[in-house]
C-alpha cells in the first residue's frame, strides 16, 4: 500500500465519501423507525446493505477508479515509482476499507436500536455482522471491477439485476437464493443465521474473481486495456449498446413464471380441518358418515405428524371418494387440472393401512416435485409411506414383516436402486411390504435422529430450477450417515430371514404357483399372448402394450380368469413388447401376489 496516494484520495474526494456516509446513516435511521412496525430483528441493516450499501460501493468505485482514468490523473500516478499493481490494490483496499466502516457503523447502530426493547446475544448479532460484511466486500469487489470497465461500468451494472431477473423469472431461482444474496435472508434479518457453507463460498469466490478481473484490468497490456475503456464511446458503440438493451427487454417481457395452482377445494363429504392438512372422506351406502369422519380424521392426523417429523412446508387438501365396484386394493389418484391436491378413488372396505399409505407416498411425492420418485430414493418413500401408516399398530407391522419374508427374490443393493423394476417383478404387495423392510432396517441402522436427519435432505422441497443438478446423491448421503447400499441391502435381507423363520407356520400354509406366458403369431388366429397358472382356481391378470414410445407404465388393464389357461383380449401389433403381470388373492398374506411378471415380444 501506499499512504501517500491515500491521503491523495482523501484529500480528492473525502467530502464526497463524508456525504455519502452521511446520507447512508439517514436513510439507516429511517429503516429503523420502519422496521419497528414491519417487525424483524436486522430488517432495516439487511435493507440498507442491499441499496445504500450497494450504492456507496458504486461511489466509491466510480471515484478512486473511473474518474482516475476518464480525468487523465492516472496517467500522473504511472509516472511516479509505486508500480500499477501497488496503486490498484491502494485503491482498492482503500475502498474495502469505507465500506468496512460504513457497514460497521451500519451494524453497530442497529444493535444499539434493537438492544432498547429486546435482549440479543452477541452470538446472533456477530454472525449478523459477518454476513452483512462478506455481502457488501462481494460488492464493492464487483463494484471496482465495474469501476476498472471504465464506459462500460454502467452497462455492468445494468447487466447485473437483469441477470438476477431473468434467472428469478425464467428459472424460478427466488432473489434472495442466489450467490451473495442468500447472506441477506430473512434468516439473517431474524438474527438467526442459518446460512450454508456453499452460501459463503460462493459470495466469497465471487469476490475474488471480481477482485481478480479487476486486477487483470489495471495492469494487463501495461495498463492499455483501462486507459482504452476509460475513453468516450463512439456512435457505433452507443448504437450497439442501445439495440442490445432494447433486444433484452423485449425478450425479457416475454418471459413468463409458472403460476402455482389453488388448493383444491374441499366442499363436499366428512371435512376434518384440525390441522396442516385438510381432509375429506365422502360417504357411501357401506361407509357411513361416523366411519368416513374416522378415516378422515386418521388420514389428517398422518399427514400432520409426518410433515412435522419432515419439516417440510405443506398444507395438503385430501378428498377420498369411495366408489363401488372397484376391487378392494386398486386406488386410483385423479389427475387434477388447475388445482393442487390429491383425489383419491378406492373401494369402501379398502384396506386401511394401503390407503394411508398412498395418501402419504402422494404428499411427499407432491411436496418433493415428483423427485422423491425417482430410482435411487423411490424404495426408501415406499418404505416410509407403509411405515408411517402402521407406525402404531405392531400387529399390521408384523403383517408387513411376514409379506416381505414371502418373496422368493433376495434383496440386493442394485434391486434397492433399481425400485421401479424390482415393483414390477414383485407386485405392490410383495414390493410395499420389502420396502417396509428396508426402512425399518434402516431406522434400527441410523436411529431416529440421524434417520431424521437423512429423510429430511431427502424428501424436502428441491430446488425447482438447475441448482436440483448439484444436490447430493442418496448414495452420498447414506455414505455421510455411516451406511451404504450394499450394507443396507445385507441388513435388510438379514432381517428379512429373520422374520422368514419367525413366520415358518404361516408362510407354510401358502400354495404353490406355476405360471408361464408366450407370445405368438399365426394365420387364423393373429398375434396372441397365452397365459397359464397352475395352483389356483382363479386368478387375474394384468397386461399392457409397450410401444416404443410408451413413457411408462401405468394404468395396466385387468383380465379375471377362472380357468387354467386363457388368452389375453388383445392384438398387439407386430414388434410390439407386452407387459403381462399373472396375481392371484392369497388369503395367508390378505393380498394379491404377483406369481409372474414378464416382458414378452411379439412376433
Amino acid at each position: 500500500m501506499s499512504y501517500v496516494l491515500i491521503r491523495k484520495e482523501l484529500r480528492e474526494h473525502g467530502w464526497v465519501i463524508a456525504l455519502a456516509l452521511l446520507l447512508g446513516a439517514l436513510a439507516l435511521l429511517g429503516m429503523l423507525e420502519q422496521s419497528e412496525q414491519t417487525g424483524g430483528r436486522f430488517v432495516a441493516l439487511v435493507g440498507h446493505a442491499r441499496s445504500f450499501g450497494l450504492l456507496i460501493a458504486a461511489l466509491l468505485a466510480n471515484r478512486l477508479f473511473a474518474r482516475e482514468y476518464s480525468g487523465k490523473t492516472q496517467l500522473f500516478l504511472e509516472i511516479l515509482p509505486l508500480g500499477r499493481a501497488r496503486v490498484f490494490w491502494t485503491k482498492w483496499l482503500l475502498g474495502l476499507g469505507l465500506v468496512a466502516i460504513a457497514t460497521l457503523g451500519a451494524w453497530y447502530g442497529s444493535l444499539r436500536w434493537i438492544r432498547r426493547s429486546e435482549v440479543l446475544d452477541w452470538r446472533g448479532a456477530l454472525a449478523v455482522l459477518g454476513c452483512v460484511a462478506l455481502f457488501n466486500l462481494t460488492g464493492w469487489a464487483y463494484a471496482a471491477m465495474a469501476g476498472m470497465l471504465g464506459r462500460y461500468r454502467y452497462l455492468a451494472w445494468l447487466a447485473g439485476p437483469l441477470l438476477a431477473y431473468t434467472v428469478h423469472d425464467a428459472a424460478g431461482i427466488p432473489i434472495e437464493e442466489l450467490p451473495a444474496f442468500r447472506l441477506l435472508g430473512e434468516d439473517v434479518a431474524m438474527a438467526r443465521p442459518q446460512v450454508g457453507a456453499l452460501a459463503l463460498v460462493q459470495a466469497g469466490s465471487l469476490a475474488l474473481v471480481c477482485a481478480g478481473a479487476g486486477m487483470l484490468l489495471a495492469t494487463a497490456g501495461s495498463g492499455a486495456i483501462a486507459s482504452t475503456l476509460a475513453r468516450r464511446m463512439t456512435t457505433r458503440e452507443r448504437v450497439f449498446i442501445v439495440s442490445a438493451s432494447i433486444t433484452g427487454l423485449a425478450l425479457l417481457t416475454a418471459l413468463e413464471s409458472k403460476p402455482e395452482p389453488p388448493p383444491f377445494e374441499l366442499t363436499e363429504g366428512e371435512i376434518v380441518a384440525d390441522g396442516l392438512a385438510r381432509v375429506a372422506v365422502m360417504p357411501t351406502g357401506e361407509l357411513d358418515a361416523a366411519r368416513a369422519s374416522e378415516l378422515a380424521r386418521v388420514i389428517s392426523r398422518d399427514a400432520d405428524t409426518l410433515i412435522d417429523r419432515l419439516g417440510v412446508s405443506a398444507q395438503p387438501r385430501v378428498f377420498v371418494l369411495p366408489q363401488q365396484g372397484l376391487d378392494r386394493t386398486v386406488m386410483q389418484r385423479a389427475v387434477l387440472s388447475g388445482a393442487q391436491g390429491i383425489v383419491l378413488r378406492v373401494a369402501p372396505d379398502a384396506p386401511r393401512p394401503q390407503l394411508r399409505a398412498l395418501v402419504l407416498h402422494s404428499l411427499v411425492a407432491d411436496v418433493t416435485l415428483q423427485r422423491a420418485l425417482k430410482e435411487d430414493r423411490h424404495v426408501l418413500l415406499d418404505g416410509l409411506s407403509a411405515y408411517w401408516a402402521v407406525r402404531d399398530d405392531p400387529a399390521a407391522r408384523e403383517r408387513l414383516w411376514s409379506r416381505a419374508a414371502a418373496s422368493a427374490a433376495p434383496l440386493s443393493a442394485e434391486r434397492l436402486q433399481r425400485w421401479a423394476e424390482t415393483s414390477e417383478q414383485l407386485g405392490s404387495c410383495l414390493a410395499d411390504a420389502s420396502a417396509f423392510a428396508v426402512f425399518a432396517t434402516l431406522e434400527g441402522a441410523l436411529g431416529q435422529s440421524a434417520l431424521w436427519t437423512l429423510l429430511r435432505g431427502l424428501f424436502s422441497r428441491p430446488h425447482d430450477d438447475v441448482r436440483v443438478l448439484f444436490e447430493p446423491s442418496v448414495a452420498q448421503r447414506l455414505q455421510r450417515a455411516g451406511l451404504s447400499w450394499s450394507r443396507l441391502a445385507a441388513l435388510s435381507e438379514r432381517a428379512r430371514l429373520a422374520a422368514r423363520a419367525r413366520n415358518a407356520a404361516v408362510l407354510a400354509l401358502r400354495p404353490s404357483y406355476r405360471a408361464s406366458v408366450s407370445a405368438s403369431a399365426t394365420r387364423d388366429r393373429g398375434r396372441t399372448v397365452a397365459i397359464a397358472l397352475a395352483g389356483s382356481p382363479q386368478y387375474f391378470a394384468l397386461y399392457q402394450v409397450l410401444l416404443p414410445w410408451t413413457p411408462g407404465v401405468d394404468g395396466m388393464s385387468r383380465f379375471d380368469v377362472r380357468k387354467a389357461r386363457a388368452v389375453l383380449p388383445l392384438s398387439p401389433p407386430r414388434g410390439s413388447r407386452v407387459l403381462v403381470a399373472l396375481e392371484v388373492e392369497d388369503a395367508t398374506l390378505d393380498c394379491p401376489v404377483r406369481v409372474l411378471a414378464r416382458r414378452v415380444d411379439v412376433p
